[in-house]
């Protein structure tokens, strides 16, 4: 998993060296591979942030324009440029002349120097992120953030750290950015930063838009959704491009790409319909019919079978369940309603229908490995505003919300003897309780009928004060018994 320090930033201050930070989180089990700087090549004084400030046709040549950058300090310079995408007043990354550019034509890091192209001259180039080195994206400049200012060395817009880390089966909370930066948290002593889950909407309501019934509770605990209306596809800002990229994702517009940030972000898969593509705006959510067909957003035609299970609507399938979406209801340049779903699916029935299928994305990974229903409902929440904000629709009141089973936190007791019995050393009781609560657990009464108990042992005979109980937060449903609150704490305290 690619891990990039600036986005872990946006939720813990980190203040250590990245080879500290690597260390640091392979000691707690946490294994890093390696890290590679991102722009580190990038010369302060060679590469710059720039302005479009006018754009002028080519005389010669349809396809080439010819654009004025400012540079800053009363610096302006002309260039020629074939991008699609150049506009006036984007701010762009700028290669001065003398600066070592890859050219993509010749697939090699060569100097910059001074060219007449078609009887004009260039004085710099504006630049792709291929030809900066920085990923693999040739189809057009690479465009910055207006906060950007001219003048700036590139290296401090476009600067990062990406860790590599191999994350085990056990820890599927590690799967998402918030994770990784929950464990920089604890073992710095910091606070973890939530995002925002609260969202804007009308007066609208979702459930006359679509109906949702699950067919099959065992298989699809929990199913939440919710309609925004208006939306207009587009190209996602650079920021949210730019963290996709360092992550290994590839941007595809501003829907798709909320719905992968988030899934990055909190570990919650997301997936967004074309609600006009769904046949009496209805989504069914049933096991696959034997030998029923749905060609899947790879252009995949795919055969089903039982217990396969599919989002489908009244004429069949628009979904594989935790894997991938259908073609059919891709949402597309023309789409201008969608359907944001985050559900929760079995993991066992996720893996195989992955293994019979041949077909393994991040959402069946994530699935596979088991994730709280409770997940679903705060992915749902961030991804919904983030896609408000970013496409300009309108969020309908409401979330649909289809829900089976118990949703009670697991309340497990810590026994002061088993710990050092385990341990095998003594060991503050307050030190190991207070690790549990730094990463999340919640010490709580064991009275509370709402907590499920789970006590694998007969309770001391000592003092009340000798037995702690913890409910588990949503983000660890792995941890089952005693042992793995001691296990915690053995890996923390070292």
């Amino acid at each position: 998993m690619l891990v990039p320090l600036s986005w872990l930033q946006k939720y813990v201050k980190i203040d250590l060296p990245p080879k500290e930070i690597a260390q640091m989180l392979t000691m707690a089990g946490i294994e890093v591979n390696e890290f590679k700087v991102i722009g580190g090549h990038l010369d302060e004084k060679q590469f710059i942030v720039g302005k479009v400030v006018r754009i002028e046709p080519h005389p010669n040549a349809d396809r080439i324009l010819l654009p004025v950058v400012d540079l800053g300090s009363d610096n302006e310079v002309q260039v020629v440029c074939g991008a699609p995408n150049l506009l006036e007043g984007q701010k762009i990354a700028f290669a001065k002349l003398g600066a070592k550019v890859f050219n993509t034509r010749s697939q090699k890091v060569e100097q910059l120097r001074e060219a007449n192209i078609r009887g004009f001259q260039s004085h710099g180039m504006i630049c792709s992120i291929k030809e900066l080195g920085l990923g693999d994206d040739h189809e057009g400049i690479m465009v910055l953030e207006d906060s950007a200012e001219i003048g700036t060395p590139l290296i401090n817009i476009v600067g990062d750290v990406v860790f590599d880390i191999d994350i085990t089966p056990n820890r599927p909370d590690c799967l998402s950015i918030q994770g990784i930066a929950r464990e920089i948290a604890v073992l710095t002593n910091k606070t973890i930063m939530d995002p925002d889950l609260n969202f804007t909407t009308t007066k609208k309501v979702a459930k006359p838009a679509i109906s949702v019934e699950v067919k099959d509770p065992e298989l699809c605990p929990r199913y939440t959704a919710t309609v925004i209306e208006g939306v207009k596809i587009k190209t996602s800002p650079a920021w949210l491009r730019n963290l996709l990229i360092r992550a290994g994702q590839r941007p595809i517009n501003n829907v798709v790409d909320v719905t992968n940030y988030v899934m990055m972000e909190l570990n919650q898969p997301l997936h967004a319909f074309d609600i006009s593509s769904i046949k009496d705006r209805s989504i069914i959510v049933r096991q696959a019919k034997s030998k029923e067909k749905i060609t899947t957003l790879d252009g995949e035609e795919r055969t089903l079978e039982p217990p396969m299970l599919v989002i489908a609507d009244t004429s069949g399938p628009v979904g594989l369940a935790g894997i991938m979406g259908g073609l059919s209801s891709e949402v597309n340049k023309d789409t201008s309603m969608i359907l944001l779903e985050a559900a929760n699916f079995d993991p066992i029935n996720i893996r195989r229908t992955s293994s019979k299928l041949h077909l393994s994305t991040g959402a069946s990974y994530r699935f596979e490995r088991t994730l709280s229903p409770k997940l679903a409902e705060i992915g749902l929440r961030r991804a919904t505003e983030l896609i408000r904000q970013l496409s300009g629709g309108e969020i309908h009141d409401g979330i649909i919300d289809v829900t089976s089973g118990s949703m009670e936190s697991k309340l497990i007791p810590l026994h002061r003897h088993r710990l050092i019995q385990v341990l095998g050393t003594q060991t503050s009781f307050e030190q190991s309780t207070n690790v549990l609560k730094s990463l999340g657990f919640v010490q709580a009464n064991p009275d509370d009928t709402i907590l499920n108990i789970i006590d694998t042992i007969e309770p001391s005979p000592a003092s009340q004060n000798d037995t702690a109980y913890f409910a588990v937060p949503y983000w660890r449903p792995e941890i089952e018994i005693e042992e793995d609150l001691i296990e915690e704490i053995a890996r923390i305290l070292g």
